[in-house]
């Protein structure tokens, strides 16, 4: 499959759109009036330091989006060069996956879209559910409303992944296809595109695939960052060999030898923190956080892993007598709640939290723990998931 695919029937018109959606056509219509001051913005640093703004859909929005996402985005069939920001349950997609694609290569190329999401109008929105979907005029406009603020495509809505991967749908294919019988594997990781060769490209083959992507993007009224066009030669000393963070020089991607002793660092420090207090709340997220790491290197296979792993076994975070005493207080507070109670989002949060914390306390009071479980088990034997809550 080379381009994105919607193997159903268009939803043909406003109606049929609110049924899709199991809401009034009424209220359907006046949440896409009011979709532009139904956010809350606030602002977070990225790893490279940027100050970067989130934009958090209210309940009402967000549960329509969260619908869209399930009953009409996910039924697009999406073609392997696209990695990111996709559910699918027949081929995994996000960055290790991305960086298979280009493993054991001899050239990369790396661009990256400049303010991808804040740059996306809605008129390339409107054509995805016009052009890609077949839906009419009226349900295409009222789609483009309820997943855009003020014109363009927010960073922050949980709809805004699958419509950065499908705003290319007409066109990225041609790229695609391009690329492929010149031998140059193609991959689009959201708003990071790379592009690999087994051999070597002149410097003009290599200009001529640069301008290529460009050219997709500014068809879309979309810029590359120049700063992240590179170009790297495997064996090269001068410049690392990596896609999205991995190193592809070998048959499948690794972290680097540096990385790999920065993770054996952190379970050390780990060792050391534990001794200090397994109970402290900063333990457990910076435990948690190394767990996540060695987790990363088990992903890619590499062997040092499984005895970092039993290493992060001997030294659980656990609970204090203190701790143990709010964890009863509030499974007692919640357990009070009737059966029948409409669970809010905060609600499912809490309830699962304190699942979490009860099995941190079986490590050290598991008649404790298992008493608490069954209490709050007892009381709300059918608390819906998360998936569930929004769906």
């Amino acid at each position: 499959m080379d381009k994105p695919y919607y193997p159903h029937k268009p939803i043909g018109s406003l109606d049929a759109l609110a049924k899709t959606l199991g809401v009034h056509p009424k209220l359907l219509l006046d949440f896409a009036e009011k979709a532009n001051s139904s956010y809350t913005s606030f602002n977070i640093v990225s790893k490279s330091g940027k100050i970067r703004t989130v934009y958090e859909p209210k309940y009402e929005l967000k549960k329509i989006q969260k619908r869209i996402n399930d009953r009409i985005f996910e039924a697009v069939r999406f073609p392997l060069y696209l990695q990111g920001g996709i559910s699918d349950d027949q081929s995994k997609r996000d960055y290790v996956e991305n960086a298979k694609i280009h493993a054991n290569s001899q050239c990369l190329i790396v661009l990256d879209i400049k303010n991808f999401y804040g740059n996306i109008k809605s008129d390339y929105v409107f054509d995805v559910f016009k052009y890609l979907f077949k839906f009419p005029d009226e349900v295409s406009m009222l789609l483009t409303k309820l997943v855009c603020l003020r014109g363009r495509v927010p960073q922050g809505a949980c709809t805004s992944s699958y419509v950065a991967n499908l705003v290319f749908h007409n066109s990225e294919y041609h790229v695609v296809s391009y690329f492929r019988q010149r031998g140059v594997v193609y991959s689009r990781l959201l708003d990071d595109v790379t592009l690999s060769t087994n051999d070597r490209p002149s410097a003009e083959s290599t200009q001529e695939y640069i301008e290529r992507v460009i050219a997709l993007f500014k068809k879309y009224d979309l810029k590359p960052r120049s700063d992240k066009i590179k170009v790297y030669i495997k064996g090269s000393h001068a410049y690392t060999y990596d896609v999205t963070g991995l190193w592809v020089g070998h048959a499948k991607p690794k972290l680097r030898k540096s990385e790999r002793r920065y993770i054996r660092q952190l379970v050390f420090e780990c060792e050391k923190k534990y001794q200090a207090s397994s109970c402290d709340p900063s333990y457990h997220k910076f435990w948690n956080y190394v767990s996540g790491q060695v987790a990363k290197m088990t992903r890619l296979g590499h062997h040092q892993s499984k005895e970092l792993r039993r290493r992060l076994g001997l030294i659980l975070p656990t609970i204090d007598a203190l701790e143990e005493q709010k964890i009863a207080a509030d499974v007692q507070k919640i357990a009070k709640l009737r059966r029948n109670h409409t669970y809010k989002s905060g609600d499912i949060s809490r309830i699962n939290k304190l699942y979490y914390k009860l099995g941190l306390l079986s490590r050290t009071n598991k008649g404790r723990s298992k008493a608490l479980r069954s209490m709050l088990k007892s009381a709300h034997p059918n608390v819906p998931n998360k998936r569930e809550y929004w769906l």
